[in-house]
């Protein structure tokens, strides 16, 4: 499992350095910073919570109102369940790292929240 691992892992790095040299080729590599790649893990975790919690409610509603097959229903509910945990935790690990990200920018933890705020309220609340 972990050879599988490392190689997706090697192939992912393989793949960001070409991304970094086409964007370098057509003079736009100041866009794709550290920063900016934890917005686009967090803004993806964010999605794919959405959908989760629109699948709950729709499993909750099934069992509630609908009167299917509740066993299988509450077997559902605990699987999704487990993928809700498992994605809130990696929203508060990328969370956390576009924090480190910014304060190595900006030096000041109190003047990094106060900017974060400012700049993208959205983010903040995302990441609270």
């Amino acid at each position: 499992m972990s050879r599988k691992k490392n190689t997706q892992r090697k192939l992912i790095n393989e793949l960001k350095n070409q991304l970094m040299i086409q964007a370098e080729r057509l003079g736009v590599s100041d866009q794709y910073t550290p920063i900016f790649a934890e917005e686009i893990k967090i803004d993806s975790v964010r999605k794919i919570l959405t959908e989760f919690y629109m699948e709950r409610s729709n499993l909750e509603y099934e069992l509630n109102i609908l009167g299917s097959n509740k066993k299988e229903v509450l077997i559902k509910l605990e699987r999704l369940n487990v993928y809700v945990r498992k994605a809130e935790g990696l929203r508060e690990k990328h969370c956390k790292q576009y924090s480190q990200q910014l304060e190595k920018g900006l030096g000041d933890q109190v003047r990094t929240r106060r900017a974060v705020s400012k700049l993208n309220p959205v983010t903040v609340r995302a990441c609270a």
